[in-house]
């Protein structure tokens, strides 16, 4: 496992992170003790970064909307604190249907019951979670008190930075350049059929902060198990799914391996996350990204993918 430093921040971290949505089942539903293991193997592994959220879970959860962050703060319970980075996020309380509040005491909240959840006493990283959502209407909101909150709370070291994330370009566009922040967390845009992230680099660089690239594989789109219920796919995007897996399938290869080997080819990004909750698909991920991509079947699976480049998933709009 390699290890990089976060922007300006002074953290180490592992270029492989673990995602923890999964564990809080947005993709399918798991088996707790599975993922209690799937976590500390990542560490036993290498990976130094756990992200989380309290809008990773489903309402038919035993959990509620916190599994995830209940589930990864049992499994890291074990271990030294100083010996991971852990995130979670704020402003954004459930996914399905999505409800967000960036408001400053709703924010403190947030992060005073997210400890709890996780059992620490602080975070390395809290994000205001998708702030470009309902077409923007929160942004304000997210920009002035949600920023405000989180620049309080790293006053009183309840978190060590400040950060967003978000999936939207044009608003990232907008947000880097003047606001001043530690670390940006932009997902779906360094994969397979997305590389707009790229064009981010050098203006994240400039202004010192670190990079999380997250969603390798297209918050599911880009795997064998398609896309889950809430993914805004047309019929004519999973047609494209479907070509493209079929050629795999023929090939012997796995779009899985592919696309996470892409998303850590660049140098410039220091860590990717990627979510599991099942033990075999964690050591798969590890061991893939331990090994060089096959270029030109990656190549080939980059040709029958190209109507998808760079694709705007209204994520933001969906469900609204």
């Amino acid at each position: 496992m390699k290890y990089n430093t976060l922007g300006n921040t002074g953290i180490k971290i592992s270029e492989l992170g673990f995602g923890a949505s999964a564990i809080g089942g947005m993709f399918n539903t798991g088996e707790t003790n599975e993922a209690l293991k799937t976590v500390q193997t990542a560490f036993d592994r290498g990976i130094s970064y756990f992200d989380t959220s309290p809008a990773y879970g489903r309402t038919n959860s035993v959990y509620g909307p916190t599994t995830s962050e209940i589930l990864l703060g049992k499994a890291l319970k074990g271990i030294d604190r100083s010996e991971f980075i852990l995130s979670t996020k704020a402003g954004k309380t459930s996914s399905l249907p999505p409800e967000l509040n960036f408001r400053y005491d709703a924010i403190t909240h947030s992060v005073e019951s997210s400890l709890k959840r996780l059992q620490t006493d602080y975070l390395d990283i809290l994000f205001l979670h998708d702030i470009e959502y309902d077409k923007g209407k929160h942004l304000d909101t997210a920009l002035t008190e949600g920023l405000t909150a989180l620049r309080d709370l790293k006053k009183a070291g309840k978190i060590r930075c400040v950060g967003i994330s978000c999936y939207s370009i044009e608003v990232l566009n907008k947000v880097i350049p003047n606001y001043d922040l530690d670390v940006v967390l932009v997902h779906n845009h360094h994969t397979l059929i997305n590389n707009q992230l790229l064009e981010l680099v050098p203006q994240i660089k400039e202004k010192g902060m670190g990079l999380v690239n997250a969603s390798p594989f297209a918050s599911g789109l880009l795997t064998k198990q398609g896309p889950p219920d809430w993914y805004p796919t047309t019929k004519k995007d999973l047609a494209i799914m479907d070509k493209t897996l079929k050629f795999c399938k023929e090939n012997n290869v796995h779009i899985e391996k592919l696309a996470i080997q892409y998303a850590l080819s660049n140098s410039e990004i220091p860590t990717t996350l990627f979510s599991c909750n099942q033990l075999y698909h964690l050591n798969q991920n590890v061991d893939w990204s331990e090994e060089l991509a096959d270029k030109d079947m990656l190549e080939k699976l980059l040709t029958l993918l190209e109507p998808l480049r760079n694709k705007d998933f209204d994520f933001g709009a969906y469900n609204d």
